[in-house]
């Protein structure tokens, strides 16, 4: 299976503010984005905003998140915040009706299966949905581009201890099985939705020097 059929990136906000974007300023801000808007240009109704959240223990309303972030930061990370982002061709497959159940299940069996994975018992999480549309690679139809950005603490508990500092380190290969989970949990659902038949999409020579950021680029527009 050569290009990839999810993308799953992690990136953190430090506690001090160094630059535009970073720091507590930085975060507050980046979590009113994830509640108010789709992308740049689609502002969220206010209407829609009660169910916008799907809360595990960090908050339903971006100023809860960010003060349980602040309460449960370790000295070097206030949050984590991952993008989980299933290919829109394949998702495309999926009935339409049935396409947001499955990225909030996916979600949140990529959350505990990673943090289960690295030894951790789940932290307190909460991810927001975002629906937009992406320019299809055959340049056909635009495709809907269902996706999560997942927020969680510096901290996490340890099973049976207390709360540990929780470092993701792409020199210790944390990106890589990040990716491996979240390949398995969408391939299976795939499977379950559509059929075996998808992977037929897929079948073309490896890419192994393919960065995730290529994909990140050709789904969201370059950032």
């Amino acid at each position: 299976m050569g290009k990839a059929i999810i993308v799953t990136d992690f990136a953190y906000k430090g506690p001090k503010r160094k630059e535009r974007g970073t720091g507590h300023q930085g975060l507050r801000s980046t979590l009113k984005y994830f509640q108010y808007r789709d992308d740049h240009n689609q502002h969220i109704p206010q209407s829609t905003l009660a169910e916008r959240w799907v809360d595990h223990g960090l908050g339903q309303h971006y100023r809860a998140i960010f003060e349980n972030c602040d309460q449960l930061q370790s000295k070097h990370v206030l949050a984590w915040t991952w993008v989980i982002s299933p290919s829109p061709d394949l998702m495309a497959l999926v009935p339409e009706d049935e396409r947001r159940d499955l990225v909030i299940d996916l979600t949140e069996r990529i959350v505990e299966a990673y943090y289960t994975a690295r030894g951790f018992d789940v932290p307190e999480y909460a991810f927001v949905l975002h629906d937009r549309m992406t320019q299809a690679e055959d340049g056909g139809e635009p495709l809907q581009h269902l996706h999560t950005h997942v927020v969680l603490p510096g901290t996490a508990p340890l099973p049976g201890a207390d709360r540990s500092p929780m470092y993701n380190n792409k020199e210790k290969r944390h990106d890589a099985l990040f990716r491996e989970i979240g390949t398995r949990h969408f391939a299976e659902a795939l499977d379950e939705f559509v059929g075996p038949e998808w992977r037929r999409l897929r079948e073309e020579p490896e890419t192994p020097t393919q960065d995730v950021t290529d994909e990140l680029d050709g789904w969201f527009g370059e950032r």
